[in-house]
């Protein structure tokens, strides 16, 4: 039933290139691979050559409604330019967002299953090289990409932009903005806001089983995270026996400019997959 519901998805994709309609503006659907009742939307672009490819997936922040989930991506050409780079480029769109079955759990189990399940989907199909992939994770994605890395040793690199990594801390903070506070907010909405719902989803708290490379950034004026737990975060990670890196940008917020950022992130993706693909 599996290979017939994927094979119909090969089938829809060649069907609109063949219309002359880029592949890469398609839904593409996996069911949830804990529940088949529900479905994970990604989007992807292949580059030249012969598949498998290196691979970057990207996971979105949070987003207003009507929360297009991985297709901004698509939208603003980040999947084309990767591609043209070499990568297969995938977006995934997080339960809740896009066409993805919710609902949001913040980074939880459930999230982190279907972005596995996208990942083993794309090897499966020989697509992903089994060597080489970095996920890219932005604010909620950088959660997700963070803990996702902590349970796949496969992972070769891991970007983590504008996140979260202590969720108990961030919680009880007591001096929150009121950006924080609608963080806050939608955690505990999410979550339930337990202690153990928030500790399993601490990044900070899986940093020793963290084997990728890891680039964290942020700005030191960002009014919804805590550059803090960035530098922190590297600072584990190392510790632990990892590689990892943390840039904090003086100049700017939650939302890094993405000339600036692809600045250290397109050396770091270059460095990471060229390096697993030997």
């Amino acid at each position: 039933m599996k290979a017939a519901y994927r094979a119909s998805l090969v089938f829809s994709a060649a069907l609109l290139a063949a219309c002359g309609e880029r592949a890469a503006s398609a839904s593409l659907q996996i069911r949830h691979p804990v529940d088949p009742t529900k479905v994970v939307e990604y989007f992807l672009e292949r580059p030249a050559g012969n598949a498998p490819w290196p691979t970057v997936v990207l996971l979105h922040g949070h987003q207003r409604w009507p929360r297009p989930g991985g297709r901004d991506f698509v939208d603003w050409g980040e999947l084309d330019r990767l591609a043209r780079r070499g990568y297969l480029a995938v977006a995934i769109s997080q339960p809740g967002y896009g066409k993805s079955s919710g609902p949001a759990d913040f980074g939880g189990a459930f999230t982190q299953q279907a972005v596995a399940g996208v990942i083993a989907a794309l090897r499966a199909d020989g697509l992903a090289a089994p060597d080489g992939l970095l996920i890219l994770g932005i604010s909620r994605g950088a959660l997700t990409a963070g803990l996702v890395a902590a349970q796949d040793s496969s992972v070769s690199g891991v970007v983590l932009v504008s996140g979260v990594y202590d969720l108990p801390a961030y919680v009880t903070a007591a001096d929150a903005s009121k950006a924080r506070e609608a963080v806050v907010a939608a955690i505990v909405a999410e979550t339930g806001g337990g202690t153990d719902a928030l500790a399993a989803r601490s990044v900070l708290r899986r940093a020793g089983d963290i084997e990728a490379a890891v680039l964290i950034l942020n700005g030191e004026k960002d009014d919804r995270t805590d550059p803090a737990q960035a530098r922190v975060l590297a600072e584990r990670i190392a510790n632990s026996g990892g590689t990892a890196r943390a840039i904090v940008y003086p100049d700017f917020g939650h939302a890094i400019p993405v000339e600036v950022r692809n600045r250290d992130v397109d050396p770091f993706v270059d460095a990471v997959l060229r390096a697993a693909g030997r």
